[in-house]
């Protein structure tokens, strides 16, 4: 919990910049996008269960860019099934809702990278050595790269680490609208 609250201390004082900060109209707006991408995890928490650890997940989001260097973002991910291989028999699934603060750096009038950091508030169902259901929040990382197929329609490339008794990664691909 600690961790949040630093997190949030960061974010509440930038996220005001961002609002005094004077931006050019076309830099700021609302934005949604979904991607589709490959998901690992490194089920450590489960002992000596072995999981197949890839699977395929999507991830749905919207935010708001305050300026073109700085955003906020909310989201819902489902990281798929990853069912027992050896141990025991059963499945590991795992979906999260996201909170993130988001970093962006333009490289000219079509592509920019970015990072991401925020919260993740995740839960795993497990039907691996009987039916488990946790949850609990922890923080992400993120970077992407985005290009701009016009002023509206993008294109992104994320790789995204979350945190817990089992690490997710999320490699995906996907659309963004600006609005």
């Amino acid at each position: 919990m600690n961790r949040i609250k630093a997190l949030l201390a960061v974010i509440l004082p930038a996220s005001f910049f961002a609002f005094t900060t004077p931006a050019a109209a076309q830099d700021a707006g609302w934005y949604i996008g979904g991607a589709y991408g490959m998901t690992s995890i490194d089920a450590g928490g489960l002992g000596t269960v072995t999981i197949d650890d890839g699977d395929s997940g999507f991830k749905l989001y919207g935010g708001f860019q305050f300026n073109k260097f700085l955003g906020a973002e909310v989201g819902y991910v489902d990281f798929g099934s990853f069912p027992a291989t050896a141990g025991s028999s059963g499945n590991l699934s795992a979906t999260a809702y996201t909170l993130a603060a988001v970093g962006t750096l333009p490289l000219g009038e079509s592509f920019a990278l970015y990072g991401k950091a925020g919260v993740w508030m995740w839960k795993q169902d497990s039907t691996i050595a009987g039916t488990a259901n946790t949850d609990g929040s922890d923080l992400f990382i993120g970077a992407g790269a985005r290009f701009n197929l016009n002023k509206n329609w993008g294109l992104t490339l994320d790789v995204e680490q979350y945190d817990s008794d089992n690490s997710v990664t999320m490699t995906s691909f996907g659309v963004r609208y600006k609005f």
